[in-house]
C-alpha cells in the first residue's frame, strides 16, 4: 500500500521534467501553478535566496527566506517553514517551484518570514535534512531575523510522509503549530500538544482519503488539538488547481490559523465558579462537578440549584452520605418542582436506596411529573424497574 501511496504522490508533486523529453508547458504542470488565493503585498515581498544551511558531500543545501516588505534589519519575526519531504533532483528544487514561491509570498505578505529549503530524497530519506534545517534556524535564525521560538510548519502531499513524523517526534520546541494538506504518514505518533490545521480534499484518491480518515480518528481518540477540514468538492492540490470559493476559503483560513499560532497567549482569568461547575456538570464529569459545586456552595449557601447538582454529582460519584444530605437540603431550600423531585429519586436510585428512590418518585408523580417515557428509559432508574412498586407507579401514568 505504501508503494502505491508514494507513486500517487510522486505523480502529482515530484517534478516530471526529468521524465519527459521536453519540459511541459507551465499551464500543464501542477508545480508551476500559483495559489488561487492572493493578497495585496505579495509582489512587494523581499527574497534572500541561496543561504547555505548544511554541508554535504555533494555540496551545500540552501534555503530561501521571504520577508515582508516592511521588514527592518535587526528585528525578529515568526517564521513559516515549508517542509521539503520529497527531496530534490539535481536541476529541480522544490523551493523553486512557483507553487512554493507563491505560498511563501503569501505568508510573508501576511507579516511573517517564510522559509523554503533544499533536501535530499526520496520520501523516507529526507528526515535528517528536515531536522537539520530546523536546527539551523535555532542556531542561526536570529541573525536572519527569525524568531526561533515562534515557528509554524506547512507540509503537503508526499512531503507529509516524512514531514508529519518529524513534527510528531522530532520537532524543535519552537514549532508552535503546523498545517497539513492532503497527505498522510504511516504509523505516525499523535502528539496532543501541537495544534494542527489538517485539510482533506474530498475528490482526492479514495485510498489516500481512507488513510487520512483513519489518522483523524486516531487524533480524535487521542484528544489532539487538530482542526480537521474536509473540502468535499476539491481535488488534490486544490490550493493551486481549484479556483473556487471553497479552495480560497481554506487557504485564507490557513493564514488565520497561523496568525493564531503566533499570537501571544491571552491573559488567563479565573473562571467564574458557577460556569466552571456548570462545565463539569454538562460534561458529566461528576467527580469534578461535585468538588466545584461544593466550593460554590460555600459562598452561595442559599442556592438551591447548586445544592441539588452538588447532591446529584455526589450520588453519581458514590458519595452516599453527602449526596442524600444535599439532595434533601436542596428540596428544603426550594428545589421542589416535579422535575427536582424526580431528580432526587434518580439520585437515590443511583445509590441503590430503592425504597427512598420510590418514595421520591411517587412524590414527583403526585406533584405533576408525567413523563412516562423518561421514567421507562432513564438509566438512573434501572435499579427500580424490577420492583412491583415501580410498575404500579408506571401504570398510573398515561401511555
Amino acid at each position: 500500500m505504501r508503494a502505491v501511496c508514494v507513486v500517487w504522490f510522486a505523480a502529482l508533486f515530484a517534478s516530471t521534467l526529468a521524465a519527459l523529453p521536453s519540459p511541459p508547458r507551465p499551464e500543464h504542470n501542477v508545480t508551476d501553478q500559483e495559489l488561487v488565493y492572493q493578497v495585496p503585498g505579495m509582489d512587494k515581498v523581499t527574497v534572500k535566496p541561496g543561504i547555505p544551511y548544511k554541508k554535504t558531500g555533494a555540496g551545500d543545501l540552501k534555503l530561501d527566506l521571504y520577508y515582508p516588505a516592511d521588514f527592518r534589519e535587526g528585528t525578529r519575526l515568526p517564521a513559516v517553514v515549508f517542509i521539503n519531504g520529497v527531496g530534490d533532483q539535481p536541476d529541480n528544487h522544490l523551493k523553486d517551484w512557483p507553487v512554493y514561491r507563491s505560498w511563501a509570498r503569501l505568508m510573508a505578505a501576511s507579516g511573517w518570514i517564510a522559509v523554503t529549503f533544499d533536501a535530499r530524497g526520496p520520501f523516507d530519506k529526507s528526515g535528517i535534512d528536515i531536522a537539520d534545517l530546523f536546527r539551523f534556524l535555532r542556531s542561526d535564525g536570529a541573525r536572519l531575523g527569525v524568531d526561533a521560538d515562534r515557528i509554524a510548519a506547512w507540509v503537503c502531499s508526499g512531503n507529509v510522509v516524512s514531514g508529519l513524523p518529524f513534527l510528531m517526534d522530532g520537532a524543535d520546541p519552537g514549532v508552535k503549530g503546523a498545517v497539513v494538506y492532503y497527505g498522510d504518514a504511516k504509523d505516525v505518533r499523535i502528539r496532543t500538544d501541537l495544534p494542527i490545521y489538517y485539510a482533506r480534499a474530498g475528490k482526492d484518491n479514495p485510498g489516500l482519503n481512507a488513510r487520512i480518515d483513519a489518522l483523524w480518528a486516531r487524533a480524535v481518540s487521542a484528544g489532539a488539538p487538530w482542526i480537521m477540514v474536509n473540502a468535499p468538492t476539491s481535488h488534490h492540490a486544490f490550493d493551486v488547481l481549484d479556483d473556487t470559493e471553497e479552495s480560497r476559503r481554506i487557504v485564507k483560513d490557513t493564514v488565520e490559523f497561523v496568525r493564531l499560532v503566533f499570537a501571544p497567549p491571552p491573559a488567563l482569568r479565573t473562571p467564574a465558579p458557577a460556569r466552571q461547575a456548570l462545565a463539569y456538570w454538562f460534561g458529566r464529569e461528576y467527580g469534578a462537578a461535585a468538588k466545584a459545586y461544593a466550593d460554590y456552595a460555600k459562598t452561595h449557601p442559599d442556592d438551591a440549584t447548586a445544592r441539588m447538582r452538588l447532591g446529584l454529582s455526589q450520588a453519581y460519584s458514590g458519595e452516599a452520605a453527602q449526596a442524600t444530605e444535599n439532595l434533601e437540603k436542596a428540596v428544603a431550600m426550594g428545589a421542589d418542582s416535579p422535575i427536582d423531585l424526580y431528580n432526587v429519586a434518580c439520585g437515590y436510585a443511583v445509590l441503590k436506596q430503592t425504597d427512598k428512590a420510590l418514595d421520591w418518585l411517587d412524590r414527583a408523580v403526585a406533584s405533576g411529573f408525567r413523563d412516562r417515557r423518561l421514567i421507562e428509559t432513564d438509566d438512573d432508574l434501572e435499579s427500580l424497574r424490577g420492583t412491583p412498586r415501580f410498575q404500579k407507579i408506571l401504570s398510573g401514568l398515561p401511555a
